[in-house]
């Protein structure tokens, strides 16, 4: 395990369906990492990593990183919200089908019903 500044950020390419960063830290060692989407950590955070090829310089971040990362936790936070918002609209939708009212009825309902579960 290696810990380490991040000085300098780079998009690198793509590998499959992931994303290559070419990581620099502030001791001047680099690494490639691979994302699903954006890199999660930003430049001046200290990370913690696992060099997992030497010879072509890939590394991973360690998982307990992530539980401390306010980014990544924002991010779940609003992907949560949005299965929570999904869920409510489908259920305001079933619930108003019956019923002759227009979409901004579907809508209130649906906002009462993730309030009430956020609440």
């Amino acid at each position: 395990m290696k810990t380490g500044k991040i000085a300098y950020i780079d998009l690198n390419g793509k590998w499959k369906e992931y994303n290559k960063y070419k990581v620099t830290f502030a001791d001047g060692n680099n690494y490639t990492f691979f994302a699903l989407g954006d890199f999660k950590f930003k430049v001046g955070e200290t990370i913690s990593y696992e060099v997992t090829n030497a010879e072509y310089r890939n590394a991973k971040i360690l998982k307990d990183q992530y539980k401390n990362n306010e980014s990544t936790n924002a991010i779940y936070r609003d992907k949560n919200d949005l299965i929570i918002r999904q869920t409510c609209i489908k259920a305001s939708a079933h619930y108003n089908s019956q019923r002759n009212v227009g979409t901004e009825s579907v809508i209130n309902d649906a906002e009462l019903m993730f309030n009430w579960i956020k609440s």
